[in-house]
């Protein structure tokens, strides 16, 4: 059996504490406060700051 990484699966269920949340009910990045593992590492690191917005900032460079 090939393992090429692929893993397909259904996401049933979603939920934030109200704490994280901004003021139209999405999730805030920076009171989320998400770790990250480095697999490579071993070392967990915390997730910096917005440096661009996907879909949008590549049209200006155009």
């Amino acid at each position: 059996m090939k393992k090429d990484g692929i893993c397909i699966g259904e996401i049933v269920n979603v939920s934030a504490d109200e704490s994280i949340l901004d003021e139209n009910g999405k999730v805030d990045a920076k009171k989320l406060d998400p770790l990250i593992y480095d697999g490579v590492t071993h070392a967990y690191w915390n997730v910096g700051e917005k440096v661009g917005q996907a879909f949008s900032d590549g049209k200006k460079i155009k």
